[in-house]
């Protein structure tokens, strides 16, 4: 009874990936593009799911309340890959909400060999550059350009609509509404047997303006114990013409834990 009790939750632990996402952070009014890259960088037949959760909490002269919550489900199967994800974070100081912000994305893609076909939706909300909403829906093609080992170089070529929701002052509010051309590059690279390099590049074009455009970079390394990878990570975003009076670079770095059980 016992010895299968054991099977049974070993079999349950090895379908759960614990993920705690951010130890130190740098963080200056982030953009809106999302990168799913390294969110979901393996996946197999197993329903795979992560959450991770970290808090600072602060009372006496400086009231703080920060905490992040990430979750991320992956399911495969036959040629079908499914993957959803949720973050949600929230910072108050002395009583002013400094954000609240969530970003949700549902993806799906269709394989072709090495290459697939996708699609996915996508919410956001982020109270540091005034967005009160964002919605978008788009798809595209994959294209694997050279794999070998664990090592690969893809790229991808798609298109989105995207509804947009800026507060510009109290009573102010901006709504754009955008096509947009997704050009997108996916680079690993195995260093040794525990290490190696995730590299995400977008660049998004709008097909009315062609001047609005918007670049996404992230280097990921990670480094692989038994059961606990430890990565560092840092995001460049650059929007050429914000919609409202924010800053138009903007960067962060993160250092990390991620746990497999």
């Amino acid at each position: 009874m016992i010895g299968n009790y054991k099977k049974i939750l070993n079999k349950c632990t090895k379908q759960l990936s614990l993920a705690i996402i951010v130890l130190l952070t740098f963080n200056v009014e982030s953009q809106t593009i999302v990168n799913t890259e390294n969110l979901m960088k393996s996946v197999d037949s197993i329903l795979s799911i992560g959450f991770g959760i970290n808090g600072d909490f602060k009372f006496g002269n400086l009231e703080l309340y920060q905490f992040n919550i990430t979750n991320q489900i992956g399911k495969k199967y036959d040629k079908h890959l499914l993957r959803l994800l949720f973050n949600y974070e929230y910072i108050s100081e002395n009583n002013e909400v400094l954000a609240s912000d969530y970003t949700a994305q549902f993806r799906y893609n269709y394989s072709l060999g090495d290459h697939s076909v996708f699609t996915f939706v996508q919410s956001q909300k982020s109270k540091a550059m005034n967005l009160n909403l964002r919605n978008l829906i788009g798809g595209g093609y994959r294209h694997n350009i050279y794999k070998k080992d664990e090592s690969y170089f893809d790229v991808s070529l798609g298109a989105f609509y995207e509804d947009e929701l800026y507060l510009k002052d109290t009573n102010d509010e901006v709504n754009i509404q955008n096509y947009r051309l997704n050009l997108s590059s996916f680079f690993k690279l195995k260093l040794s047997k525990k290490s190696f390099i995730n590299t995400s590049i977008y660049y998004q074009v709008n097909l009315d303006n062609s001047k609005d455009t918007r670049l996404f970079i992230e280097p990921r390394w990670y480094y692989e114990f038994d059961k606990i990878a430890v990565y560092v990570t840092t995001q460049i975003r650059h929007h050429t013409t914000p919609y409202i009076d924010i800053k138009n670079t903007d960067s962060e770095l993160l250092v990390g834990l991620e746990f497999n059980l």
